[in-house]
């Protein structure tokens, strides 16, 4: 058997093809090794988180309630730090600011009705002594129209005086005039002192001035009789003088003996009234 002369061994290499300048190379697109790492990374929680439960279910009951209590206890520890312990602080401010603030409107409150009764009782005694000077008011006008109501009035004083001459004709008038008026409630140096001259002058005038202000007067009117008779007519003259239903006030009597047995008597009376108007004779 012959044997063929082996195959020469090329030990050329084959032609290569031209070389052609680089271009920039583009971004790649993401490879697969980047992407398996990104799926096993989200992956990783949920596997953890399986490998946790897996070993919570293999514990025993006790430690899984153990755990259970440690977890919701720093749970509450977290809330408290965060959240409650925050707001329990801002209650608890709120809370004393209104526990102040309750404070002060009770303490205003009690003040209020302090001066509210006080202002109340200062009322009611202002009140009643107010009420008290009026009844005394009423109380001495009343006594005072009593006396007015048992005096002679100042316009019937004269025709009352001349009708008790006519009932004793054994006394005779020599003169008669008016004393005028004297305010007895006029203040200390104000009186109506001149009041007498100037009725002596007009007495018409006189008798229509007006009062210069308002304040209550009462006036003295008198009058001055100058008699003449017998010591036994001129005392029957003052004896009915007195006995006269409505009073005079007495002033001054003086008598004097001229001629046994005429003497001569000279009386003031006077009688108290509000009017001001002058006696006329």
């Amino acid at each position: 058997m012959s044997l063929s002369p082996p195959l020469p061994v090329s030990t050329s290499t084959a032609p290569q093809a031209p070389s052609t300048p680089s271009t920039p190379s583009t971004p790649a697109a993401p490879s697969t090794i980047t992407r398996l790492a990104s799926r096993l990374g989200r992956a990783a929680p949920l596997a953890r988180w399986r490998t946790l439960q897996r070993r919570f279910d293999q514990r025993a009951q006790r430690e899984r309630l153990l755990l259970i209590a440690a977890v919701a206890a720093l749970a509450l520890m977290l809330a408290d730090s965060l959240w409650l312990g925050p707001a329990q602080k801002t209650f608890r401010a709120a809370r004393s600011q209104q526990v102040l603030a309750q404070t002060a409107l009770q303490g205003l409150q009690a003040e209020l009705e302090r001066l509210s009764d006080q202002g109340s009782r200062q009322a009611q005694a202002r009140q009643s002594e107010l009420t008290g000077w009026r009844q005394r008011v009423r109380d001495g006008e009343a006594a005072l129209r009593q006396h007015e109501d048992s005096l002679v009035g100042p316009d019937r004083m004269i025709g009352l005086l001349e009708h008790l001459l006519a009932r004793h004709g054994g006394v005779r008038v020599q003169a008669m005039r008016s004393l005028g008026r004297s305010d007895l409630l006029a203040p200390a140096g104000t009186a109506d002192s001149g009041a007498a001259a100037a009725a002596a002058a007009d007495p018409a005038s006189a008798a229509g001035a007006a009062p210069n202000d308002s304040r209550p007067s009462l006036y003295r009117h008198g009058v001055e009789l100058v008699l003449e008779g017998s010591y036994a007519d001129l005392l029957s003259y003052l004896q009915a003088v007195e006995a006269l239903p409505q009073r005079v006030l007495w002033g001054s009597v003086s008598l004097k003996v001229e001629q046994h047995p005429k003497s001569v008597l000279t009386l003031r009376v006077y009688t108290i009234s509000r009017e001001r108007h002058w006696l006329e004779i």
